[in-house]
């Protein structure tokens, strides 16, 4: 993986999460990265990683900090 270019995000968006107990947590989303992946270059959400809080990670590929997988983005304006 390799990020080609980074911009903030407006601060209503989040990465949801689907926790092992059926309930869904939040993380917010601090950037927009376009990511390298072979041929492929996506555009995906980057959170504080909950393991190492001194690096940004893509929000599919962290897991929170009670164990639960990346679900999908969210928005609220209110957040």
């Amino acid at each position: 993986m390799a990020i080609q270019q980074l911009v903030a995000a407006e601060p209503g968006w989040r990465a949801l999460f689907e926790e092992p107990d059926g309930e869904v947590t939040r993380s917010r989303i601090v950037g927009w990265a376009l990511v390298a992946t072979g041929k492929t270059v996506d555009v995906v959400g980057m959170v504080v990683d909950p393991a190492d809080p001194s690096r940004l990670v893509p929000a599919p590929e962290a897991i929170s900090p009670a164990g639960g997988s990346f679900s999908r983005y969210g928005y609220s304006p209110d957040a």
